[in-house]
């Protein structure tokens, strides 16, 4: 029997022993193999091994123990750790495919760096079909069993479904929440006493001709000094109360998602089309911005005020630029020869407005895209570029000088677009490409008039280098800011945009916003929380199209698989570069590691180099289709054997 001293010593060994482990909390991030790590805030990574992998998802957030020296060859960590607890667990739902493999069902999760399948048992299967695509929830978490189990909350379709690709990816970004039964019953009844009509002045609207929810209208007229600009932009926010169910949902969904053959609306598609669409003829509530250029373009004073008003006429921008690029004079384009005078005056307003941006900020030239044309079947028929006319070149002039004068007025407190130009961790390469390319020394490329320096420096006629492409590559992406930030892409010290509310809610809080200027009444901070909701729902809605897109692209490639093409080069890194087929316009990668020759990667300039080859942005590349992989969304291309 151990008296007291003895276990009062093994009391204290146990305490001891317990002060010498290291508990973490972290991150759990998955890897394309079996192994993952915990992400720590200290930034070290710590190797999990398969089986512990086994008890946890990408992205919970754990407990762990951090143990020894990792042994194992295929770690990158230096040291390994044991899960000791789940403290939280983000994945809850998502979408993948239904599998059945002997009496065993499954869903395979299309979620990244989850590579295993989960148990259905089977009162949750939902009459699924082998290979339907569906959308689950998970009822059981791997911790610590490493025994997880899913039920299946709707079956999105089987995958020979017409539109399936559209379907799921609505489904897995969960774009299309349901709207509440009685949102009708929630609208605000316009107040039109405090807002001034405008009803009489002959705006009207340009856009698509296939468009439905129109935002923006237009009234100009010429003045001794140059012209009186007015862009009137529907008013959702006079209809839409704050926080309310619909509101919230339109928070959610936070942009109108434009895919080939499915367009999926913000708004209500009554609304967004019609109760607040600046439809032909039919008053509405806008806001509208009132300008005043001289002949140079320059807007001399500006006020928003809240109104009433009816467009005149919808037309669209293949008529438009038809007859403003002969000038007016083509008569068979009966509705534009009605609003010829504003037409024409549009005409030279918008050309001014442009020199003066030319001059003073920076008009950079737009990335060509390209727009999927699809079949009875929702498949792609063909890919063709989208043509920037001269109707769409006057509609972008109008409302970029709406929107300057929008971010004036919200005085430094609202939702605004930033662009920080340059990664800082290649402005060194920035500086060297443009003492190489343009002989520029001695400037700050990390700053706003530096940046603006730099890119007024590149004739590209002038360049044998691709610099421009490659400068592209190099910066960062714009984003949302609850605080004024420079917009380096377009020159300007601050920018918003407010002119698509019915499409875009950052742009109908930036209508509230105003509305809080006009009335002089105080003006509520945006949140952090409502401005991420409002980022991650545009990101969604961009990978969702890009991921809807790549699903037909694949398809479309598959029977093309060996086949020989000339192509475009369009993005290079160390791995390999993307070619953008000259006939199909579909992009594919070249892995060159899997080439016969062996490439040097200058990441500076993005160029590969071999002995007998150099690959650069913009050159012209002939291409076998080598291998295409609907599942992963994977199209790769080769270069073709050498003839001997």
């Amino acid at each position: 029997m151990l008296d007291k001293d003895t276990l009062s010593q093994l009391k204290q060994l146990k305490q001891n022993i317990e002060d010498s482990k290291e508990y973490a909390v972290g991150i759990v991030k998955g890897t394309q193999r079996k192994f993952g790590f915990v992400m720590l805030d200290d930034g070290r990574e710590i190797f999990i091994n398969p089986d512990e992998m086994q008890k946890v998802f990408p992205g919970d957030k754990v407990k762990i123990l951090i143990t020894t020296k990792q042994e194992n060859k295929d770690a990158k960590a230096k040291v390994s750790g044991t899960l000791e607890k789940l403290i939280d667990s983000p994945l809850k739902e998502f979408t993948g495919r239904y599998i059945v493999k002997g009496k065993g069902h499954f869903v395979e999760p299309d979620v990244p760096n989850l590579k295993r399948w989960i148990f259905i048992p089977p009162q949750a299967r939902l009459n699924a079909k082998p290979n339907d695509f569906i959308r689950c929830r998970i009822n059981r978490h791997p911790y610590p069993q490493a025994k997880p189990q899913a039920k299946i909350t709707e079956v999105i379709g089987a995958a020979d479904k017409v539109g399936i690709e559209t379907d799921y990816v609505v489904s897995k970004f969960q774009l299309e929440p349901a709207w509440p039964d009685n949102w009708k019953s929630s609208l605000i009844e316009v107040n039109t006493n405090d807002r001034e009509d405008l009803t009489a002045l002959p705006f009207l609207t340009i856009d698509a001709a296939s468009t439905m929810d129109m935002d923006d209208a237009l009234f100009v007229k010429n003045t001794e000094q140059g012209w009186q600009l007015q862009v009137a932009i529907a008013d959702p926010s006079a209809m839409i109360a704050v926080d309310s169910e619909l509101d919230k949902l339109a928070r959610q969904r936070a942009i109108s998602t434009y895919m080939a053959g499915r367009p999926v609306s913000m708004l209500p598609e009554e609304l967004a089309n019609h109760l607040c669409s600046l439809t032909p003829n039919t008053t509405r509530p806008a806001l509208v911005c009132q300008m005043e250029a001289d002949q140079q373009g320059k807007i001399i004073s500006y006020k928003i005020i809240e109104a009433m008003i009816s467009s005149k006429a919808k037309l669209s921008y293949r008529d438009v630029s038809a007859f403003l690029d002969q000038d007016g004079v083509d008569e068979s384009l009966a509705d534009c020869n009605n609003h010829k005078d504003t037409l024409l005056a549009l005409k030279a307003l918008s050309a001014a407005l442009r020199s003066q941006r030319q001059e003073h900020n920076l008009v950079i030239p737009n990335r060509q895209e390209y727009r999927l044309v699809l079949n009875a079947q929702r498949k792609i028929d063909h890919i063709e570029p989208i043509k920037k006319t001269s109707a769409h070149q006057l509609i972008e002039e109008c409302m970029i000088a709406a929107n300057r004068c929008a971010a004036n007025m919200l005085d430094g407190q609202g939702i605004f677009i930033s662009h920080p130009g340059f990664r800082s961790e290649r402005l060194a390469d920035v500086k060297k490409l443009a003492e190489e390319q343009l002989s520029l020394t001695d400037i700050d490329f990390s700053t706003p008039q530096g940046y603006q320096k730099l890119m007024k420096s590149i004739d590209d006629d002038k360049l044998e280098f691709p610099l421009r492409p490659v400068l592209s590559r190099l910066l960062e992406r714009s984003r949302l800011s609850a605080e004024v930030l420079p917009h380096y892409g377009m020159g300007l010290d601050k920018y918003t945009t407010f002119t698509s509310p019915i499409r875009k809610y950052s742009d109908l809080t930036v209508h509230r916003l105003l509305k809080s200027k006009i009335k002089l009444s105080k003006t509520a901070a945006v949140k952090a929380e409502d401005l991420a909701i409002m980022q991650q729902g545009q990101d969604n809605s961009r990978q969702a199209r890009y991921q809807m897109e790549q699903w037909l692209k694949c398809q479309f490639m598959q029977p093309l698989i060996g086949q020989t093409f000339m192509g475009t080069i369009s993005q290079i890194n160390s791995n390999g570069f993307t070619v953008r087929l000259d006939d199909h316009l579909i992009e594919g990668f070249v892995e060159t590691r899997l080439l016969q020759q062996k490439y040097s990667f200058d990441p500076m300039r993005l160029r590969l180099t071999s002995k007998s080859q150099t690959i650069e942005l913009n050159q012209a590349i002939e291409v076998v289709v080598k291998e295409v992989d609907s599942n992963a969304r994977s199209i790769r291309y080769t270069l073709p054997e050498p003839v001997n």
